[in-house]
């Protein structure tokens, strides 16, 4: 029996529907109009603002710059403002603007920073007082004029939460097959497109005038007596996994730096599940015959089509499964039919990541399929309830697509409802964690991942939506940990920065604190030492069973020392080296440890992977040639550390000591890094 593959866009009774209502509204490819036009239905009211916890604040002292009481009146101001509410606080810098920045022992939430900066700012001496806000890239708020139309990123209720992950990685190096209708010349595109291919061989259906070729354009899959306009469905599936961003035009994708590989498999009124397995193979860099090896292997394959088969084919699954063990995640869209999953392919597959829709108020989408074969769900769009209101497509999901109605023409912006739509996000968000996380995350990894930082729908799904809405952000940026809602040490509070970080290395038992007049101390903003940071380091590992020898590696430490244990286990690991000097190994435990040497130890912590730093660093304040530059730019490259950015440059400050709180966040980064 042949079983035709349909592209899953649009409602449909049946999957052999029309998909007229797919190509709902094109939109110019420039618009001046304001996108809240657009929207379907009123914009929801925002929350009033609140101000974030800080713990900096800059103070400046009457007579400007230079004076040499400037830091002295500073501390005196800062103590006495800070004793007022039972903290402390301390100088930290002089900025180049003039004033001196000071830190306080925790931050600050909007109430409390008040009070200090009022107490600061009363001070006789004191010009004026500010908080030292955190500023963020201008990649978390795209320059793309259509941007705020996409809901399906952004919005809390059922967006993805694409913003926040975007801070840590944007898909750069990710390779993401789309199969599909092929794909159409377009502005947003055309700078992230590899060489394709044409799969589809049956020459009537390819409407190129032959079959199988080395050209993807996606020629209109327009259907006679069915559906009589195309939907450019590749198109817009490219456009929500990686359109470019930032580029003062339209939208932006997902993983916005990630490489789109056009795939096509459905032609006119459909295609073969026979080119649809095909084409997953070469996609993931398979031999297929008659066809040239693909050189851009995928480590993603999104596949937002299907058909209603009861039981997953024994050609689709030998497919699916040759791309899982290459090492590329595949990803299904669940079907439209409002059924269950478990009656369409390759949704009731083996190895896929089943994906189903949710609408723009977190329910799942009247159309999309469910039940046990869903892994996660992903915004998919609702464009039913049209109402009399204008502009009835505002929920659904804005993409790339083209004016032409049969044969492409020029491009254009639609909006169009789908489990074809929400596929892409998540085909998307496993490019920006293949990106994040290097060659040897595997498929199976990321499924995992995607469903355990999964958040529920705010609409609970009781026939079965997986795991619930992929959340890009916490996918990325978190170890699936909540932290407790009262602080571990009596020197944290919830509000302060890194809060989380530090309660998850109590948590795991990587650091104990100190106890004092029955107090558990952390010390924040504390520097630590080098014998510390080998006994984190140690219990970040699971406190392996080992025996320290009878002869301490390191002149400088001897075996009854504290932490001499793991000190001996450092550097047996290969993580610590130490230094040389006269003939003698040393370690120099209590010496606080910089920047840069923690950089090394971080990389070596996580196996030294295999890494090419680039020509050109990511830290103003960092050469290339300079020590431990490798490891550096690697805690760069994977989000481990962010720097600071001043005046449009970004540090890292390799010489600064580094304090307890800011130790914790790298420690939880890179936990996540090696998971």
């Amino acid at each position: 029996m042949t079983h035709h593959f349909r592209p899953f866009a649009a409602v449909a009774i049946s999957l052999a529907a029309v998909l007229a209502s797919t190509t709902l509204a094109a939109l110019p490819a420039q618009a001046d109009d304001h996108l809240d036009d657009i929207r379907r239905t009123p914009p929801r009211a925002a929350a009033p603002a609140v101000a974030p916890a800080t713990d900096q604040f800059i103070v400046g002292i009457k007579g400007g710059p230079g004076i040499a009481s400037e830091a002295a009146a500073t501390s005196e101001a800062a103590g006495k403002a800070a004793g007022k509410l039972g903290i402390a606080a301390r100088n930290i810098k002089g900025t180049a603007a003039g004033g001196q920045v000071v830190k306080t022992s925790r931050a600050l939430p909007a109430a409390e920073a008040a009070a200090f900066l009022a107490s600061l700012r009363s001070s006789p001496g004191v010009a004026y007082a500010e908080p030292d806000i955190i500023m963020y890239p201008s990649s978390v708020a795209p320059n793309d004029p259509w941007y705020p139309a996409q809901w399906n990123l952004w919005e809390e209720t059922a967006g993805i939460r694409a913003p926040q992950a975007w801070e840590i990685n944007r898909g750069e190096g990710a390779v993401v097959a789309v199969v599909d209708t092929g794909i159409t010349s377009h502005s947003e595109l055309n700078s992230r497109v590899l060489p394709g291919y044409d799969m589809v061989s049956d020459v009537e259906t390819a409407r190129d005038g032959n079959g199988r070729d080395a050209n993807p354009q996606d020629e209109g899959d327009w259907c006679v007596g069915e559906n009589p306009f195309s939907s450019w469905h590749g198109t817009h599936v490219a456009g929500t996994i990686a359109a470019v961003g930032n580029n003062n035009n339209g939208i932006i994708g997902v993983a916005p730096e990630a490489k789109l590989l056009p795939v096509r498999a459905i032609g006119a009124c459909g295609g073969y599940a026979s080119d649809v397995a095909d084409s997953i193979i070469w996609a993931a860099g398979g031999q297929v015959a008659g066809t040239p090896v693909n050189p851009n292997p995928a480590r993603v394959i999104n596949v937002s089509v299907g058909g209603e088969e009861p039981m997953c084919s024994v050609t689709q699954q030998n497919a699916i499964n040759f791309a899982h063990k290459a090492g590329a995640a595949v990803v299904v869209a669940a079907g439209n039919s409002g059924e269950d999953a478990a009656g369409t392919s390759p949704a009731n597959c083996q190895n896929v990541i089943t994906v189903a829709a949710a609408d723009r108020d977190g329910g799942r989408a009247s159309y999309s399929n469910y039940g046990n074969a869903v892994d996660v769900t992903a915004p998919g769009g609702d464009t039913s309830n049209q109402g009399d209101i204008p502009n009835p497509y505002a929920e659904g999901i804005l993409s790339t697509s083209n004016f032409g109605s049969a044969g492409p023409e020029q491009e254009a912006y639609a909006l169009l409802e789908g489990t074809s739509m929400a596929a892409p996000h998540i085909a998307g968000v496993a490019a920006l964690l293949m990106s994040q996380k290097g060659s040897t995350y595997t498929p199976d990894m990321v499924e995992e991942r995607l469903k355990a930082t999964a958040r529920p729908l705010p609409v609970a799904c009781a026939e079965g939506c997986g795991a619930g809405v992929v959340d890009a952000a916490t996918a990325l940026t978190s170890a699936a940990y909540t932290p407790p809602s009262v602080s571990a040490f009596h020197d944290v509070s919830t509000g302060q920065q890194f809060y989380r970080e530090m309660a998850w290395l109590a948590q795991r038992g990587i650091s104990t604190g100190w106890v004092e007049d029955g107090r558990r101390l952390y010390r924040p903003l504390q520097s630590i030492n080098r014998d510390a940071m080998a006994a984190f380091l140690y219990r970040m590992a699971g406190s392996p069973e080992y025996t320290a020898p009878a002869k301490s590696p390191f002149a400088d430490v001897v075996t009854g020392q504290q932490f001499y244990k793991e000190m001996a286990w450092l550097a047996e690991s290969g993580i610590s080296k130490g230094w040389v000097e006269d003939g003698r190994r040393l370690y120099r435990p209590l010496q606080s440890i910089s920047r840069d040497a923690m950089a090394a130890f971080l990389y070596r912590m996580a196996g030294s992977p295999d890494y090419t730093a680039p020509a050109g660093s990511p830290f103003a304040d960092v050469v290339t040639g300079q020590q431990f530059y490798k490891e550096m730019a690697w805690l760069a490259d994977k989000g481990i550390s962010t720097g600071w950015v001043e005046e449009g440059r970004r540090l890292y400050r390799p010489l600064q000591a580094i304090s307890r709180d800011a130790m914790a966040a790298f420690l939880f980064r890179l936990n996540i890094v090696m998971e």
